[in-house]
């Protein structure tokens, strides 16, 4: 049989199986009839032992039993015990046992028990009980090895009869069937079938194999006159739809691929088709049949359906703008033809959009540079109220009576200075250093500050809480100006709570590769994220789009801000390459700032050098500096610390003093309104004195002039 089952025959191996499930059933149920009339006749056989037991033995083991002897007892006990199956007997005399003979062995028995009787003077008395068991263990096995032996001789047997009926069946049916697939798998449709032919004798009576060849052979013609005739048809009629399709794709070509939504509507309005702008648009697709305006429209646009068919009956051309649910800003128009309408939608709504942020935009622009201005003015004449009362602290004695009202103006200048600097970071112009620093530790450092223990003080039913990632990445960031990010944000959070609530400081390591509100695209990678979450009132929508402008609160002006807080926020994110995301509703507000992670270890900070370091020895410096102040404060501080000091206002002074002088250090402003700018100016002085020493000093930022000054071999660059 092994080539019948190679030839992977589905008929065959049906064929095998039906007979084999056949012939497997039968054999099984008289296999099965013929063991249990064997079991029955086994089980009938102890049974009628047992009743030749009642008749033949009772009588002499009552009497033994009766004159109590035991051994007589026994030995006819034994003697039983040696029949076929019999596996234990015992007598009992009123329930207690008087002999046992054998043991039971199995669970499977027929147990029996049969009263003693002994006629003693003519009269019956039951004198005890014989216990009779007999095992069907035996009969279990008997009848196991008796299964075994049928079903092997009938499997052997129906294995042989199906190995000859299935090779009769191959012989005469199935290898012939697979020649004929085999001929039906190879017709070629494109050419004239070639004849079948079965490889068997030559009848000269044609059976039913011979009719399959002859219908399979006209079938095969058939096919090929068919398919000769209809693939003349296609070609006819493919070149027809070619032409047809031609021109129709240069039609939908321009309805399809046009950018604008476009929506074409019968005489009745109802949608006969639209094209793939409409599909990518976001909408819900309309329906085809749908009415428009009716059936397919936002609730605010139904009432334009008279005007669609106004349009259709009159035949005149309408346009509209409106904002669609989804706060799209469209151009709508409405162009009749013969057959109904064509309606496009132009979104304008990028073009207001970007028209917003321009103007967005050139407002910052021009508050920052009103801003800057400001602050570069404000810088200079706080100079002055800033620097001169060190100078006049550094002549009086601690006890002095004047040493405190100095101190005092001394501090409120440090706080317009304050404010200056918030302006000076709204104009993006702030001089400030970045350094690799643990967020973590900022945020400590903020938290033991008197301007959070003052924020404590005036809302001290507020509970501050922290939830510092262990381990927090380094950021490369400015501290005072993260430090003045948490004031802002933490006074703002602690401001939004009306009473008791909660204020949380969190930092996590956040990986980020999806775009954020109000940003067209992120830099993915790493990022430190700093997080200010309060329970208060949360923001308006009107507001939210606004917090960053320089000079919009919502406080008490002069009580409770200046309308610069959140505007400093925002333009320190941006100069530390950072974005702002922000949560809110009626539970409170979240601020999540993501600043870029570094790798880089944090540097040890250097400790504070005492003032005696400071000290000269009558060295010269020259300051150079525009604004008269700033010159007298530079050299009063200089010449108080030993230094012999000495001032021009513009770069071409210095030039020319140095061509006469020659000088130990030059302090030099960057920035000078009139004349040449520091980086000039120092251009020039190297040419008289190559290797001379400079420091810039300015209260703007680090700019391109400054990098090439510092290339030409001047120092350090600080802050005014």
């Amino acid at each position: 049989m092994l080539f019948l089952w190679k030839s992977q025959n589905r008929l065959v191996y049906k064929l095998i199986v039906s007979i084999l499930l056949f012939s497997g059933t039968i054999t099984v149920i008289i296999t099965a009839i013929q063991l249990y009339a064997e079991y029955r006749r086994d089980v009938n056989d102890i049974d009628v032992f047992i009743s030749k037991i009642e008749k033949s033995f009772l009588s002499p083991i009552a009497s033994s039993l009766w004159h109590l002897d035991m051994q007589s007892v026994r030995l006819q006990l034994e003697g039983i015990l040696r029949f076929r199956d019999i596996e234990y007997l015992e007598i009992t005399e009123e329930g207690n046992k008087v002999v046992v003979v054998g043991s039971p062995q199995t669970k499977h028995e027929i147990v029996k028990s049969i009263p003693l009787i002994y006629n003693f003077k003519n009269q019956d008395r039951e004198i005890g009980k014989l216990t009779v068991a007999a095992s069907l263990s035996r009969i279990y096995s008997r009848l196991f090895d008796r299964a075994i032996s049928l079903l092997i001789s009938q499997g052997i047997k129906t294995f042989l009869v199906s190995s000859f009926i299935l090779m009769i069946f191959h012989l005469l049916v199935t290898r012939h069937l697979g020649s004929i697939n085999l001929y039906l798998k190879s017709l070629d449709l494109k050419n004239l079938p070639r004849p079948l032919r079965l490889n068997r004798r030559v009848s000269t009576k044609h059976d039913e194999l011979d009719q399959v060849v002859d219908s399979t052979i006209e079938m095969a013609v058939n096919l090929h006159e068919s398919y000769q005739t209809i693939n003349t048809e296609l070609e006819l009629r493919k070149q027809a739809e070619d032409e047809l399709r031609e021109s129709e794709e240069r039609y939908r070509a321009l309805f399809e691929d046009n950018p604008i939504e476009t929506i074409v509507v019968d005489k009745d309005a109802r949608i006969t088709m639209y094209n793939k702008a409409k599909k990518t648009s976001g909408d819900r697709l309309p329906r085809i049949g749908d009415v428009m305006y009716r059936d397919y429209a936002a609730s605010h646009l139904i009432d334009m359906h008279q005007e669609l068919m106004e349009c259709i009956k009159r035949g005149e051309s309408k346009d509209f703008s409106d904002q669609d649910y989804k706060g799209r800003f469209l151009d709508i128009k409405m162009f009749p033809f013969e057959e109904g309408a064509i309606i496009i939608s132009i979104d304008q709504t990028e073009k207001k959009n970007l028209e917003a942020k321009l103007q967005r935009a050139r407002k910052m622009e021009a508050m920052g540079l009103m801003a800057g201005g400001i602050a570069h003015d404000l810088n200079n004449i706080l100079s002055g109220i800033v620097s001169y009362p060190g100078l006049l602290l550094m002549d009086l004695s601690e006890d002095s009576p004047l040493r405190e009202p100095i101190e005092t103006i001394q501090e409120s200048g440090m706080r317009a200075a304050d404010v200056v600097s918030d302006l000076i970071t709204i104009a993006r112009g702030v001089a400030t250093g970045k350094d690799v620093l643990d967020l973590n530790t900022l945020v400590e450092e903020y938290l033991d500050s008197a301007e959070h223990q003052k924020i404590e003080s005036i809302h001290p039913l507020i509970t501050f809480k922290t939830a510092l990632d262990s381990e927090l990445l380094n950021i490369t960031c400015s501290a005072s100006h993260v430090k003045k990010i948490l004031m802002n944000l933490v006074t703002n959070a602690s401001e939004a709570i009306d009473g008791a609530g909660t204020v949380t400081v969190a930092t996590i390591n956040q990986y980020l590769d999806e775009l954020l509100r109000g940003y067209e695209d992120v830099r993915t990678g790493e990022y430190v994220v700093l997080t200010i979450l309060d329970d208060g009132s949360g923001i308006s929508s009107q507001d939210l789009d606004r917090i960053f402008e320089p000079f919009y609160t919502k406080k008490v002006m002069g009580r409770s801000g200046t309308g610069l807080g959140l505007a400093v926020v925002w333009n320190a994110i941006q100069d530390h390459n950072g974005y702002i995301n922000i949560k809110t509703s009626k539970k409170g507000t979240v601020f999540e700032l993501y600043l870029p992670v570094t790798r880089d270890e944090v540097g040890i900070e250097g400790e504070a050098v005492p003032v005696k370091d400071y000290l000269g020895h009558g060295e010269r410096v020259l300051v150079v500096d525009d604004e008269k102040r700033q010159r007298e404060i530079a050299c009063g501080i200089l010449t108080k610390l030993g230094y012999n000091a000495e001032a021009v206002s513009s770069g071409e002074e210095a030039v020319e003093y140095l061509k006469e002088q020659s000088v130990d250090l030059i302090v030099l402003d960057m920035i000078m309104l009139k004349g040449i700018n520091g980086r000039e100016t120092f251009e020039r002085i190297i040419k008289i004195h190559p290797g001379q020493k400079a420091i810039i000093a300015s209260g703007f930022s680090e700019t391109a002039d400054v990098k090439k000054a510092q290339k030409l071999g001047a120092g350090k660059y600080i802050k005014k």
